[in-house]
């Protein structure tokens, strides 16, 4: 449930019992199992293989079905998951796990070492369709002395080799050797992995039921996760209002503005925390349109963030400069977003070949009118608030900008894929460690890779492998500096914003513990006492 809460797009689909403010002044009782958490995602996933899918809800869904070797704590530090234990060689190029004893997939079967190798060898497959493969490919020698026993060895040194194992999730190696790879593997639709849930059904578009699995090393309290597809972020805070939910993230209105009321305060604890992951709007390089950069920083300089902050988000964000999340070390705390200056957008657009007609409007030498499209998806009224407000922005310095919305998976498909669009808002997840190799190295524009704006840059790409090439911090973030700096001369994003998380957890859930990772890291642990649980543990 993990990965599932972080995200904390939900909604129910069962009435639970009506809920006074009575039920929640006294202590509550001391975990129990039981009950079922309700909530909602916000698309179809395409696949629940993570590694075939870019979409967060595919990877929020694995989270709770699968474990990797390593995973994070509270305080974003790397401890065992599946390993009992790990160890390092002084030069950094070789890493041996030793895996726990008894481990077992949700159908009984042993997870050892081969699980391991069978995971890893179908990700680096050739065949198989990921963008999560190249960290995997830098391992030089992947070795199982016994069924217990991983161990990897690199030819040189490489900054995320150890974090790379927290994403891992390891698959049964018998329901692998089905297949050539996992493009075609039947744990697309019906994963069997050794995490806290199991899934239980499936109807796409419809809803998705997962329940405990029993035979996982790691029991969560809570024991049935009932997930519906249902975006509407509207919706979700009507149903929220009737006491239907178990948690929300609230969007910036919800928070700023409606949290006050009594009904609200009675039942519900709120979290306020700076996400991992930003909002940007992002170029299509290979759109003649924006293959100018002076095109691209004109309309960075188009856009007020601090006030967009204020319109789309009441004020929950901070601007951003960067490609990663402010505070941390990794952060080139030299840059600056661009400031507001629709003048020096103006002057840049006319050295790039645009003057204003006796319209208005942009207009080249051609007599053409600077007119693009921006893509995004249905679902995040913020996203879409940013849109409205960025296209009125781009108006103001005589460019027409509309504005097409579409259902993820449709989005995903038709959009991001085939890189058939102009421009594209969108967000990011962000990692702990920071590694901008798959979004940004040239190396990664395929179909179903991250570098979806098409960026190539040589310099760019020299500084992203030397800092993967160093284990010392300050070498690194040199090198990471130096890409921030290419990144915010040549503007392939149009960095807005890292938005505040806003989170809402009914008051009956107890064992939250707030953390630099945010809450949904410990959700294991999650649970309702007895006497306030409210919905019977089948959901129909």
């Amino acid at each position: 449930m993990r990965s599932l809460i972080l995200a904390l797009l939900v909604l129910t689909a069962c009435k639970p019992a009506p809920v006074t403010k009575a039920d929640y002044t006294t202590p509550p009782g001391p975990p129990a199992e039981g009950d079922v958490f309700n909530t909602a995602i916000i698309g179809n996933p395409p696949s629940l293989v993570p590694y075939l899918a870019a979409d967060s809800t595919a990877s929020a869904i694995a989270g709770n079905i699968y474990h990797a070797l390593l995973t994070y704590d509270g305080n974003l530090n790397l401890v065992p998951q599946l390993a009992e234990s790990y160890s390092v060689t002084p030069d950094n190029l070789s890493i041996t796990f030793k895996l726990k004893p008894n481990l077992t997939f949700a159908d009984g079967s042993p997870l050892t070492s081969k699980d391991v190798s069978a995971t890893f060898h179908a990700l680096i497959n050739p065949d198989t369709k990921t963008p999560y493969a190249d960290d995997y490919l830098r391992v030089a020698k992947f070795e199982t002395p016994d069924p217990l026993t991983v161990r990897v060895t690199y030819a040189e040194p490489f900054a995320p080799s150890l974090s790379s194992w927290a994403g891992l999730l390891v698959m049964p190696a018998h329901v692998i050797a089905q297949t050539k790879s996992f493009n075609d593997t039947s744990l697309k639709t019906t994963p069997l992995g050794s995490g806290p849930y199991k899934l239980e059904r499936w109807r796409r578009g419809q809803d998705l039921l997962l329940t405990a699995n029993p035979k996982s090393f790691e029991k969560p309290f809570i024991t049935q996760l009932y997930m519906r597809t249902l975006p509407d972020q509207s919706t979700q805070w009507l149903e929220l209002k009737a006491g239907n939910l178990d948690s929300a993230a609230l969007s910036p209105l919800a928070y700023t503005r409606l949290t006050g009321a009594d009904w609200f305060k009675n039942n519900y604890n709120t979290y306020r925390y700076l996400s991992s992951a930003y909002t940007y709007m992002g170029f299509n390089l290979k759109d003649p349109l924006f293959a100018d950069k002076r095109v691209r920083q004109a309309l960075s300089y188009a856009v007020d963030r601090q006030g967009l902050i204020n319109a789309a988000l009441f004020g929950q964000g901070e601007p951003l400069a960067s490609i990663f999340k402010p505070g941390t070390w990794a952060y080139n705390t030299q840059l600056m977003p661009y400031p507001y200056n629709p003048q020096k957008a103006l002057q840049l657009l006319a050295e790039a070949g645009w003057s204003k007609g006796p319209d208005g409007l942009l207009t080249n030498t051609k007599g053409e009118k600077f007119h693009f499209t921006l893509s995004t998806n249905q679902g995040n009224e913020t996203r879409i608030k940013t849109a409205q407000i960025l296209q009125k922005f781009f108006a103001d310095i005589g460019i027409t900008m509309e504005i097409r919305v579409q259902e993820w998976s449709t989005f995903l498909t038709n959009a991001i894929q085939p890189r058939a669009f102009q421009a594209v808002m969108m967000g990011w997840s962000l990692p702990a460690e920071p590694d901008p190799f798959d979004v940004w190295h040239s190396t990664k524009t395929k179909p179903s890779e991250f570098n979806i704006v098409s960026f190539n840059n040589p310099e760019a790409d020299a500084a992203i492998v030397a800092s993967r090439s160093t284990f010392n911090q300050a070498e690194r973030k040199k090198h990471l500096d130096r890409l921030q700096e290419i990144l915010a001369d040549e503007q392939p994003y149009l960095w807005l914003y890292a938005p505040y998380a806003l989170e809402a957890v009914h008051k009956r859930v107890q064992g939250i513990k707030p953390a630099p990772a945010g809450i949904g890291y410990n959700s294991q642990g999650w649970y309702v006492p007895k006497a306030w649980q409210l919905r019977p543990t089948l959901v129909p």
